[in-house]
């Protein structure tokens, strides 16, 4: 059991406060009527009872009887307990007023010979519907009750806690196998760009050579933090673009725009590279169709759109990109962003806005 805060520690001092006043306050007969030490003996001694058991449960019965000795042996310690202390603080009371004391002076109204002349109530005084012995039982029960609530409460929040450090730690875990996932895909259609080049015998294939050792280093030194420079990631994804711009017959059939001011601003690293590759993957630039890849800032918004033209010729597999880019935009930004994808006349079309800060769209 954790030590107590400073708030922790108030509110069981105002409870306890409360809880030896209301007696008091509660009494019948003239409100705040004169205790006497005897009564006052009594209702101390009664309420250091119950504080002991109401710590002892807390920190003990409680927390240790019921996880280790199960449901029954917690029932049944608690009800013994609950009747002992009962018949123990009524036998306090019988000692301190009926005892020693003598029975309470009775009110003034209730008199004889009082003002008006009424006499007692036939059924005793007001507010004492119980013997001793049964409100004590009722009260040490509340006592039983409240401190068994309390360690409820705070197992209920351990286990809340637990669940969400576990949560957290699946989401590191699902975004390092994505990361992982991004990688060889990434180099894998890189190289395939590069042979591409070598092969024909391109003058750009070691300008190319120089571009990937810039995005490996870029990949292998910034991705593995939360977040990165909104500027470093579109110079890497320009990178990209450029790089396999060279691999196609017809660069100018690939248009790549940024408008907008994007310093001081961050995002996930890699987040937009799988829909880029996708782009490169599944285009045909083969014809007079402007195959178009703009970014742009609205704000605290960025949004970026693509528009392809669909290569009949490639193969329809069910790629990791954009699927990637869903989970990483749950797990980044969840109600953050507004994604649209569709394919029309033989054009795919992809929107993505994307709120850089904790606003909502």
């Amino acid at each position: 059991m954790k030590k107590f805060s400073v708030f922790k520690i108030f509110f069981h001092l105002l409870g306890w406060c409360l809880f030896f006043l209301a007696p008091v306050i509660l009494s019948p007969g003239p409100l705040f009527h004169k205790v006497t030490p005897t009564e006052m003996m009594s209702l101390i001694v009664r309420s250091l009872t119950l504080m002991v058991y109401f710590y002892t449960n807390l920190f003990y019965i409680t927390p240790v009887v019921l996880k280790k000795r199960g449901v029954v042996v917690f029932a049944i310690t608690t009800l013994i307990l609950i009747v002992a202390i009962s018949l123990i603080n009524s036998s306090f009371h019988q000692f301190y007023v009926e005892g020693r004391g003598g029975p309470p002076p009775m009110p003034e109204h209730w008199r004889p010979d009082g003002p008006g002349h009424f006499g007692p109530p036939p059924d005793g005084p007001p507010m004492m519907f119980a013997s001793p012995t049964f409100s004590s039982l009722l009260i040490t029960s509340l006592v039983a009750i409240i401190s068994s609530m309390l360690v409820f409460w705070q197992e209920w929040n351990k286990v809340q806690a637990e669940k969400q450090e576990q949560a957290l730690q699946r989401i590191a875990a699902e975004l390092t196998a994505l990361k992982l996932q991004i990688s060889p895909h990434f180099l894998f259609n890189t190289l395939n760009n590069i042979r591409w080049l070598v092969r024909s015998k391109s003058e750009m294939a070691e300008d190319a050579v120089v571009k990937l050792s810039h995005l490996l280093r870029y990949i292998l030194y910034q991705t593995d933090k939360e977040k990165v420079d909104l500027e470093g990631e579109l110079d890497h994804l320009r990178d990209f673009i450029e790089l396999q711009k060279m691999r196609i017959e017809n660069p100018e059939a690939v248009e790549f725009l940024m408008e907008g001011d994007f310093t001081n601003k961050q995002i996930v690293p890699l987040l937009l590279l799988p829909l880029v590759e996708n782009f490169f993957k599944h285009g045909d630039f083969s014809g007079a169709f402007r195959n178009r890849i703009s970014l742009g800032i609205n704000g605290i918004a960025l949004i970026f759109k693509s528009e392809n033209r669909i290569d009949k010729f490639t193969e329809k597999e069910k790629g990791i990109g954009l699927q990637n880019v869903i989970k990483r935009l749950n797990l980044h930004y969840p109600n953050q962003y507004l994604l649209h994808y569709f394919e029309k006349d033989s054009v795919f079309f992809i929107q993505l806005e994307l709120i850089l800060s904790g606003n909502m769209i």
